[in-house]
C-alpha cells in the first residue's frame, strides 16, 4: 500500500471490516470447543466441486447478485471490478463489471470497451505474493535460504541498531543479522517506505509524509534505499515485532536477483533485474501473459485506468520497489496463479507440495488479540466456518490510490477469492470477505457431501468379524465403532488411555479421525481428551497420543486407509471403496449400509 492519505483511509476501512467480520463470527468457549477435533480432510485440493454442482451454482448466484448490487448502488465509486472464486482446478465463478479507460476524458470512459478477464490492474502490494513465489522457487533450486543474511547478497547492506536515546547504543551488527525471512515477514524493523520524506512543516502539516513519490521524493533506486537504511534507525530490533515494510519487501527483489546470480555457473547470462527474473521463473512457466510491470504501447489497450490519478498507470516503480508493489495482473492470470497455490501439483505450479505446506503457517501471532496473525508475506485472520469453528484465511491486500486488490485463500477447504478494482471505493477486503461469508457454508456442505461418499457408513469385513462405523459430526470424521476380529478396539484404546468412567464419559466412546496429510489416510485420534485439570491444554492434550499405540505387521495400530476412485461423486456414481487396516495383516472392509 502506498500513499499516506490513501493508506490511512484504507487501513481504517480494513480495520473496521475485519473487526466486524471477526466479532460476527467468533465462537464461544463451549465445552465442545475445548476438544481438539480435526477438520475434514482437504479433499478439494485434488477433487474440488465443479461450477455445475447445484450448491455451487446457488452460491455463485448469490455472489453475483451481491456484486451487481454493490456495483450499481455505489454511484460510480467502483469504475471497474474483476472478481473470481477459484478452486484448485480454476474458477467456479468469475465476473467483470465496468469499462476500461485509455485516456483522461470522461467521454472515453463511456465509450471504452467493457472490462474482461484479460483487463489488467495494478495490484500494488499483492505483487508481494509473486515475489514470495519467486523466492520459494529459488530456495527449491538451492540458490538461497530464508535464513541467509541480506548482506550475503548485498554487501553494502548496513543498518543502525542504536536507539534515539544515547544510552541505547545497540549491539554489533553481526549479533543481529537481518535475514531474507525478516524481509518477507515484516520483522526486519525497516521502515514502511524509505527514503522517508521531510515533514518540514510539522506539527502544522504532515506534508512530506508517506511513500515516494507522495512525500516529494522520486521512486528510489536500490542505491537510494541502501543509503536510507544505513542512515535511519530501525523501528524495532530484528524479529521483535512486525512492522509493515515496503522497504523490506522491495529490497527482497534485488536480493533475489543477486542470489540467483551467485548460484549460477555463468552469472552474466542471468537476469539483472527483478522484473526479468520473475518473468522467467513465474510468469512464463505459468503462462501468465497479462502480468508485467510497465504500461506500454503494446498493452495499453488492456489497462484499467481510474478516472482519478490516472497517471498512476504510467508509474515505473524501478527495481527497488517492483517486487513490493509495481506489478500489473489480469483476472485470468490471477485465477491461474491462485489455482497453483491451492494445489501445487497443478501442472503450472512452480512450487512443490513441500514448499506450500511449509509456507502456509503463521510467523507471528498478535498477543493483543486472538484472531489476527502474520505469515511470510501473508496477512492471516481466523474466521469461523459453518460449524462455528475458527479457520485461517490467508490473504494479501493491495492499495495504490484508486487501485484496490486482494488475493485470499482458504487452504483448509482449498478455494480462494480474487478481487481487482479501480475507482474511489477502497475496501477490497470488505468485498473479498463478504464473498467468503457467502461461499463458506456452501463449500462446507459440499465438502461434507464428498467426505460422506468417501468415508461415512458402516464397513464390515467379508467374514463379518470386523466392523467400523464412521460418521460426520460438525465438520469432523468420527469412528463410532471399531471392532477387529470380534474385539472392540475402542475399549482397548480407552483402557490404555485412562479409567473408562473418566475417559469414555468425556469422549462418548468414539474417536475422531485425524488426516495425516496423505490422501485417504487417517488415524484414530486417541490422545487424552481435556478432562479435569487438562481443560486448559486443548490441542496439547491430544497431540501427545496420536502415535502412542505401537506397531503391528509394520503399521500403527490406530491407522486406516481407503482405496477406490471417487470419480463421478457429484452424480452419485463413485465406485465401491475399501477400508484397509494394515496392522491387521491386510484386513479389508467394505461398506455394508
Amino acid at each position: 500500500m502506498f500513499g499516506i492519505t490513501a493508506l490511512s483511509t484504507v487501513v481504517s476501512a480494513l480495520a473496521t471490516t475485519l473487526v466486524q467480520y471477526g466479532r460476527g463470527l467468533a465462537p464461544g468457549k463451549t465445552p465442545e470447543s475445548l476438544h481438539c477435533y480435526p477438520f475434514l480432510p482437504d479433499l478439494f485440493q485434488d477433487t474440488p466441486a465443479s461450477a455445475a454442482h447445484p450448491l455451487m451454482q446457488e452460491a455463485s448466484a448469490k455472489v453475483d447478485a451481491y456484486l451487481r448490487d454493490r456495483f450499481q448502488s455505489g454511484a460510480g465509486d467502483i469504475e471497474s471490478i474483476s472478481v473470481a472464486v477459484v478452486t484448485s482446478q480454476g474458477a467456479i465463478y468469475e465476473n467483470n463489471l465496468g469499462k476500461l479507460r485509455n485516456n483522461g476524458s470522461d467521454v472515453d470512459r463511456a465509450s471504452s470497451p467493457p472490462t474482461s478477464s484479460h483487463a489488467m490492474y495494478r495490484m500494488a502490494s499483492v505483487s508481494k505474493l509473486f515475489e514470495a513465489v519467486e523466492a520459494h522457487a529459488l530456495r527449491q533450486k538451492g540458490a538461497l535460504s530464508w535464513d541467509d543474511p541480506v548482506s550475503k547478497y548485498l554487501p553494502d547492506f548496513t543498518y543502525r541498531l542504536d536507539g534515539y536515546s544515547p544510552s541505547n547504543a545497540g549491539p554489533p551488527l553481526e549479533e543481529e543479522p537481518i535475514t531474507l525471512r525478516h524481509l518477507a515477514t515484516h520483522l526486519s524493523g525497516l521502515g514502511h517506505d524509505w527514503p522517508p520524506g521531510d515533514v518540514s512543516q510539522w506539527p502544522s502539516s504532515v506534508e512530506g509524509a508517506g511513500a515516494p513519490p507522495t512525500n516529494g521524493l522520486p521512486f528510489p533506486t536500490i542505491e537510494a534505499v541502501l543509503a536510507s537504511v544505513a542512515a535511519n534507525r530501525l523501528i524495532y530490533l530484528p524479529g521483535f515485532y512486525p512492522s509493515y515494510s515496503n522497504t523490506a519487501t522491495g529490497m527482497l527483489g534485488p536480493v533475489l536477483v543477486a542470489a540467483n546470480r551467485v548460484a549460477s555457473s555463468d552469472p552474466s547470462k542471468e537476469p539483472s533485474q527483478y522484473a526479468d527474473l520473475v518473468k522467467r521463473d513465474v510468469f512464463d512457466p505459468m503462462g501468465l501473459n497479462g502480468s508485467h510491470f510497465l504500461a506500454t504501447e503494446e498493452n495499453k489497450h488492456l489497462l484499467v485506468v481510474p478516472s482519478f490519478e490516472s497517471s498512476l498507470a504510467d508509474f515505473d516503480f524501478l527495481d527497488a520497489m517492483n517486487g513490493a508493489g509495481g506489478q500489473w495482473c489480469s483476472l485470468s492470470d490471477a485465477i491461474t496463479f491462485t489455482s497453483t497455490l491451492l494445489n501445487p501439483r497443478n501442472p503450472k505450479s512452480v512450487l512443490t507440495p513441500y514448499t506450500m505446506r511449509n509456507w502456509l503457517h503463521a510467523t507471528h501471532s498478535f498477543e493483543e488479540d486472538d484472531w489476527t496473525e502474520s505469515g511470510l508475506i501473508w496477512e492471516i485472520i481466523k474466521a469461523t466456518d459453518s460449524n462455528n469453528r475458527l479457520r485461517r484465511v490467508y490473504w494479501k491486500l493491495g492499495e495504490l490510490y484508486n487501485y484496490h486488490s486482494a488475493i485470499a485463500i482458504h487452504p483448509g477447504t482449498s478455494y480462494g477469492v480474487v478481487v481487482f478494482m479501480a475507482g474511489a471505493y477502497m475496501d477490497a477486503a470488505a468485498i473479498t470477505y463478504h464473498i467468503f461469508e457467502i461461499m463458506q457454508p456452501y463449500i462446507d456442505s459440499v465438502l461434507a457431501e464428498l467426505a460422506t461418499a468417501m468415508y461415512v457408513g458402516r464397513w464390515t469385513s467379508p467374514d463379518g468379524m470386523s466392523a467400523a462405523t464412521i460418521t460426520i459430526d460438525r465438520g469432523t470424521l468420527f469412528a463410532e465403532e471399531f471392532v477387529l476380529n470380534g474385539t472392540n478396539a475402542m475399549d482397548t484404546f480407552n483402557a490404555f488411555n485412562g479409567p473408562p468412567e473418566v475417559v469414555q464419559g468425556k469422549r462418548g466412546k468414539r474417536f475422531a479421525l485425524r488426516p495425516t496429510g496423505r490422501r485417504d489416510e487417517l488415524r484414530l485420534d486417541t490422545g487424552t481428551p481435556p478432562v479435569n485439570g487438562l481443560k486448559h491444554m486443548s490441542c496439547y492434550a491430544y497431540w501427545v497420543g496420536i502415535d502412542d499405540w505401537g506397531m503391528h505387521h509394520g503399521a500403527p495400530t490406530n491407522l486406516i486407509y481407503f482405496t477406490g476412485s471417487v470419480e463421478g461423486w457429484e452424480q452419485g456414481r463413485a465406485e465401491q471403496r475399501v477400508l484397509h487396516v494394515p496392522a491387521m495383516d491386510g484386513l479389508t472392509m467394505r461398506r455394508s449400509d
